[in-house]
């Protein structure tokens, strides 16, 4: 599945950072045939009467091709835009539901989306209610040079499919590329809604390259696994400089330290770089993000969040990293080197949990992990696509800190959940022990916003949102005074903190 990239050293280290990619970590080469389009007429209605002369009005149906089924078909990168549907059935009195993958999803069968269609084909509700189809693109170049094309068939299937609006859901940069194209009016109008998951609106310090490395350079000890992590990081930049620029963290919280500079480790392939408020920050991202904010209205966010060491009190940190350490190694550092999804997943949540933050965080919170509360990609704060001041206000450093958003969101609706990874949304896979999964604990999760509703596995809250889209209201911020009001929890943060 994975490609030599020349010595064991070298392998080892791009196996250790393959999951960055957002939705998959395969590296095959990449891109298929474009779809297979037709036309046919499927009605013909005779208008004659007494009074007037014939006339024959003639419906077309637009019928978009099958995916790719073969790894052979699918080892090419695309340079196009392309839809596929699910299956060969009418569209109807349907509307379009498109999905739309993550990094790299475009090299997978069915781009990643099979189990989750299936389940969702399963329900007769939504069988009535939606047609599927997917969206294969180019995701190792930068969304800019995606989304014209993107465009172009949002709106190509939107004339197919009778001007129906499209209801979108999308894995992790694909909410990224959906929201941005999102910015002309002309796609907007055709949307009806996005179910956004996982996705780094606000970006990710994972892509922010420098300021990984400078976390590297201030945290880790061990001269091994300062080279391991740097050298995986450098490798895997150098191939995917598009990430950087399209989803380094945007400092809307202003957390990225600003004083730093340049740095560089004595050990040979160790971390260095240029820690610069201006060379980190993507003010890009951040420039967007505070544009169009109605856009948000339309806008299903879903967020989750690895349990990990950094959660836990010091004296229980130290236990696992000491005592721990074997078993940590066994079932989660060897089998990310193996380059095995979920573990490698794990292994990121520590260290974008451990990114080193700027000292006005850290004086008023000692440790500063700002994001430990991350999928392994992306921190909870920007899958859920949290205001700016709502960043600012509400510091997510503990579970607790969760259950104070629900009312300092201002997307359509958002949802956050404990022990889920990036990848829970298409695979239903959670990273939790074998003793919760013989008790069940695999199955049933709970929106930490609203215990209210419940416990659900994940495929059933998705398929719950997108068939009750449209009674869904917009959960906006009452106020700014109302955002900006802090819990007693968390005052001597807010105190500490200066914009």
């Amino acid at each position: 599945m994975y490609h030599s990239e020349g010595n064991w050293i070298a392998r080892l280290s791009l196996c250790a950072l393959a999951a960055l990619s957002l939705s998959a970590n395969s590296f095959m080469p990449a891109s298929a045939e474009s779809p297979r389009l037709t036309s046919s007429d499927v009605e013909t209605k005779d208008t004659k009467d007494d009074s007037t002369p014939s006339i024959t009005v003639t419906t077309r149906v637009v019928s978009y091709g099958r995916a790719p089924k073969t790894k052979k078909l699918l080892k090419k990168s695309p340079n196009e835009v392309a839809i596929y549907e699910y299956d060969d059935a009418p569209l109807g009195d349907r509307s379009p539901l498109l999905m739309v993958h993550g990094l790299r999803g475009e090299f997978w069968p069915q781009f990643r989306w099979g189990k989750v269609a299936q389940r969702f084909k399963k329900d007769p509700t939504f069988d009535k209610t939606y047609k599927i189809y997917f969206c294969r693109y180019p995701t190792l170049v930068r969304l800019e040079n995606t989304i014209p094309n993107f465009a172009k068939e949002i709106d190509r299937l939107y004339t197919s499919c009778n001007e129906r609006p499209i209801t979108l859901i999308a894995l992790s940069m694909g909410g990224n590329l959906c929201y941005e194209a999102m910015q002309d009016p002309a796609t907007e109008t055709k949307v009806k809604a996005l179910m956004a998951l996982g996705s780094p609106f606000h970006g990710s310090p994972l892509f922010s390259e420098d300021w990984m490395q400078y976390s590297l350079y201030k945290r880790l000890s061990m001269p091994w696994t300062r080279i391991d992590h740097s050298l995986a990081l450098k490798l895997y930049f150098n191939r995917n400089q598009n990430l950087v620029a399209d989803l380094g963290w945007d400092d809307s919280d202003n957390a990225i330290p600003t004083h730093a500079g340049k740095f560089k480790s004595k050990l040979l392939f160790g971390p260095k770089g240029d820690m610069t408020h201006e060379k980190v920050a993507n003010l890009r991202l951040k420039k967007l993000n505070e544009t169009n904010l109605h856009i948000k209205r339309k806008l299903i966010t879903y967020g989750g969040y690895i349990h990990n060491p950094y959660l836990e009190p010091t004296p229980e940190r130290y236990l696992e990293n000491a005592a721990m350490y074997p078993i940590t190694f066994l079932t989660i550092k060897f089998p990310a080197h193996l380059a095995r999804e979920h573990p490698v997943l794990k292994m990121l949540n520590r260290d974008i949990a451990s990114v080193e933050v700027n000292k006005n965080w850290k004086i008023a919170n000692k440790p500063a992990f700002l994001y430990a509360l991350n999928d392994g990609i992306t921190p909870l704060s920007s899958a859920l696509f949290l205001p700016g001041d709502a960043l600012k206000t509400v510091p997510l450093i503990s579970p607790a800190a969760v259950r104070k958003l629900r009312d300092k969101t201002d997307v359509k609706l958002a949802r956050a959940f404990k022990n889920v990874d990036h990848l829970t949304y298409i695979d239903g896979d959670r990273p939790i022990s074998k003793l919760e999964k013989l008790n069940g604990k695999d199955v049933k999760i709970q929106d930490e916003l609203r215990p209210e509703e419940g416990e659900k596995d994940i495929f059933t809250w998705m398929l719950g949102d997108v068939l009750n889209v449209d009674k869904l209201n917009p959960r906006l911020a009452e106020d700014k005074k109302a955002l900006l009001a802090p819990d007693d929890e968390i005052n001597q943060v807010l105190e500490s903190v200066t914009d």
